[in-house]
């Protein structure tokens, strides 16, 4: 450490590394960031948000209900988080959304939102996403289904997926 003196923005120099949790925060001005912890922080995020069902409309069960299309710049990123929210609760039973990749589901487990819920952050049965089909590649068609509803309908429906580089 005496030999070799700190790093500055004017100044060669031996540097400390950034965690991605500390590049998460963003606040720190002395360290500097690899690539591959960018890549794992939230600026290495892409995030893709479908309006599934219209705000004032009852939220009904179907195949493919909404789609997106894989860019180049997701090739290899895998699928992180998924999040679905309905602008006006359902009661009685829960509203089952899953998330395909080119028909097949990316999920072991559906996304759910509870009777009287909003949201799936909340659900007694978390979604799992199923990492033997989290990646993405280049042209893949996302489509989101609706495999069941509550007894009284939701209304509105959103879906957010994020996806990182493994």
């Amino acid at each position: 450490d005496a030999v070799v003196s700190a790093a500055s923005t004017t100044a060669a120099g031996k540097v400390e590394l950034l965690t991605i949790a500390e590049v998460d925060t963003g606040t720190d001005t002395t360290r500097v960031v690899t690539s591959d912890a960018l890549a794992g922080s939230y600026a290495g995020t892409k995030v893709i948000g479908f309006i599934v069902i219209e705000a004032a409309t009852d939220v009904a069960t179907g195949t493919a209900k909404a789609h997106a299309h894989i860019p180049a710049s997701m090739n290899g990123m895998n699928l992180v988080t998924v999040h679905a929210e309905v602008v006006t609760a359902g009661t009685t039973g829960t509203t089952n959304i899953d998330v395909n990749k080119n028909g097949t589901s990316m999920l072991s487990t559906v996304i759910t939102i509870d009777s009287a819920e909003t949201g799936s952050d909340t659900a007694v049965t978390p979604a799992v996403i199923n990492t033997a089909a989290d990646d993405v590649a280049t042209n893949d068609v996302i489509s989101i289904d609706i495999d069941a509803i509550s007894t009284t309908a939701p209304k509105g429906l959103m879906v957010t997926l994020e996806f990182r580089l493994p």
